[in-house]
């Protein structure tokens, strides 16, 4: 996944509120809704200056237009918010790995079963989690 949104979502509770609009306006309107999602997937402000680029766009229409850009909005921001999310946990699971690995001695090595294996194991833990020492009991 390389972070991009390649979606958004039209719901349809917003269905009445445009169906009274000409098809022309309708077209307008998705036209612009397109590229205020594009936008906001890319990080940038889809809704300011909408106006200039759809002159044609009738009073209803602009209306609509920002409800429903409002909501495209929140769902790329809160996209963005997971995508972080998802990407944060996978970078802890990779670290936790790679440190068991480095922790953990070759099998079969005498050192595989020893008692100091295991007690400085239990301290990198510890001090990775920073919990007191009475919690790690």
């Amino acid at each position: 996944m390389n972070g991009k949104r390649k979606s958004m979502l039209l719901y349809f509770d917003n269905f009445h509120r445009v169906a009274q609009l000409p098809n022309e306006q309708l077209g307008i309107l998705f036209r612009a809704l397109m590229e205020c999602g594009e936008l906001e997937a890319e990080g940038q402000d889809g809704i300011t200056g909408f106006e200039e680029r759809y002159p044609g766009m009738s009073d209803r229409t602009q209306m609509a237009f920002f409800f429903m850009a409002d909501t495209i909005r929140r769902d790329a921001a809160a996209y963005a918010e997971k995508s972080a999310n998802y990407r944060a946990a996978a970078l802890r699971r990779w670290d936790q790995q790679r440190e068991a690995q480095a922790l953990s001695p070759e099998p079969g090595s005498p050192s595989a079963n020893n008692l100091e294996f295991l007690v400085r194991r239990n301290e990198e833990k510890r001090k990775k989690t920073e919990r007191p020492d009475w919690a790690a009991l």
